[in-house]
């Protein structure tokens, strides 16, 4: 009896559980097989960075679905992008910065500390870095206006995403680990939490960010970082999941999380539920954005696709 129980709930259980809707996205032929890593917008262009770790670092830059310009810049891959009304700001493998405007084009540095550059937040008064290599330290970076590094932090985690919640204030996010700064990104602040690797941190206005995990977890503030809710725990090591790689805000309400294998998620609500979905292609994706009223997302392989919001 006890068996033909069980049987029964099994069943019932697989009859409940739905696949996630796919969503069909328009896939954008672009001319590099390489990886991309890190997109967002500057003067109604999308800008795009990746490349393959040891051999190249690339930019795609168009609008419109009409591609300027694929650039391979160096034999190391860029990471993170970050552009403000005035510029953009690339970093990648072993220090590698780039700054772009559009009166000189891309200028390029070799930062101080050489590592694994994961992501960069550029706001008007400040520019700040976080980086580190799996298992190993990482690092918070301030750079001064010649663009040299000023001020270091070693942090004894990987650290993988940072935003700017205003021009002063930046919130930076890795293995187990959040950290908040008010003072332009030189002093920094430990914020306590239930771990996760959290990947991906972003901020629509002053008050309200959002902080997503690779194990799954969903995290918002509504006090500009200093406090985080838990909306979405971690997955256990044990589920069959795929991982939360980027999380962006659309406005004020409507926020997008992409992730492995065509993993689409997205909120209506500010992030307080959330709807699962599926891009129809199998690669991993590792960033979004929004333009013109489509949104953008980016991945391996040099996959580019979009959709109608």
């Amino acid at each position: 009896m006890r068996f033909y129980i069980l049987i029964l709930s099994i069943v019932f259980l697989n009859s409940c559980s739905k696949e996630a809707e796919t969503l069909e996205f328009t896939t954008i032929v672009t001319d590099t097989s390489q990886d991309l890593s890190s997109i967002d917008v500057f003067n109604n262009e999308l800008i795009i960075v990746g490349g393959d770790v040891f051999n190249q670092g690339i930019v795609l830059q168009g609008e419109n679905l009409n591609w300027i310009k694929t650039e391979s810049f160096s034999d190391k891959r860029l990471f993170g992008i970050d552009c403000n009304a005035f510029s953009c700001v690339a970093v990648g493998q072993d220090g590698y910065f780039y700054e772009y405007t559009e009166e000189e084009g891309w200028n390029f540095v070799r930062l101080s500390h050489w590592d694994f550059q994961r992501a960069v937040s550029n706001t008007v008064n400040n520019i700040v870095t976080v980086s580190g290599k799996s298992f190993e330290d990482g690092h918070i970076s301030h750079l001064n206006s010649s663009n040299e590094v000023d001020t270091i932090h070693t942090i004894a985690a990987q650290l993988q995403d940072v935003a700017a919640v205003d021009t002063n204030t930046f919130v930076a996010v890795g293995y187990g680990t959040i950290l908040r700064s008010t003072d332009g990104g030189y002093d920094w602040n430990r914020i306590d939490q239930e771990g996760d690797f959290y990947h991906s941190v972003d901020f629509w206005d002053q008050n309200h960010g959002i902080i997503v995990g690779q194990a799954g977890s969903i995290l918002l503030s509504d006090d500009g970082g200093k406090n985080w809710n838990t909306v979405k725990k971690p997955a256990s090591l044990s589920s069959n999941r795929t991982q939360f790689l980027s999380v962006k805000y659309i406005n004020s309400s409507t926020i997008y999380i992409v992730g492995d294998e065509g993993l689409l998620w997205r909120s209506t609500d500010g992030g307080n539920s959330w709807d699962d979905f599926k891009v129809n292609t199998d690669k991993n994706l590792n960033d979004l954005a929004e333009l013109a009223g489509n949104l953008y997302v980016i991945g391996d392989n040099g996959y580019l696709g979009f959709m109608a919001l």
